[in-house]
């Protein structure tokens, strides 16, 4: 999500589902003005709305800032069926690795976790697995 899309995001419904935990947070007294000044322009979006929108806003430009490196190499078997299907045919190829390649399996770890909290004993993955070669991951 885009931090320019909010305002279109903030003036349609909203269909997300919620974790059972609560989260309490305390904010700098400016940010608390800035989401309050938010909260009486958008008032058909609560304040949980807007918070998680601009979390959702940052984390996502956050994820494409780390930076990446080759991780665990794919099992030899997986190798070539996947090599052929991205056009890197006899490379060896990886997984994604560097933090951007952890944030991803912790947050799929995580998500898995809270899926199960709401009765979702098999949930689709936030991120699937990247596969590249040593040198795509190293231009990155």
């Amino acid at each position: 999500m885009k931090t320019e899309h909010l305002h279109d995001i903030w003036a349609g419904p909203d269909n997300t589902r919620l974790t059972t935990k609560q989260f309490s947070f305390r904010f700098p007294v400016h940010i608390a003005a800035k989401i309050a000044a938010l909260c009486d322009m958008y008032p058909q979006k609560n304040r949980t709305q807007i918070v998680a929108d601009l979390l959702t806003s940052a984390l996502d430009d956050l994820e494409q800032s780390l930076p990446e490196a080759p991780g665990d190499q794919v099992e030899p078997e997986w190798n070539d069926r996947i090599a052929e299907q991205i056009d890197e045919p006899g490379e060896t190829l990886f997984y994604l690795g560097g933090a951007r390649g952890r944030f991803r399996g912790l947050s799929n770890k995580h998500y898995r976790e809270l899926e199960a909290e709401l009765g979702n004993a098999e949930p689709e993955l936030l991120f699937d697995n990247v596969v590249g070669t040593k040198e795509q991951f190293s231009k990155k």
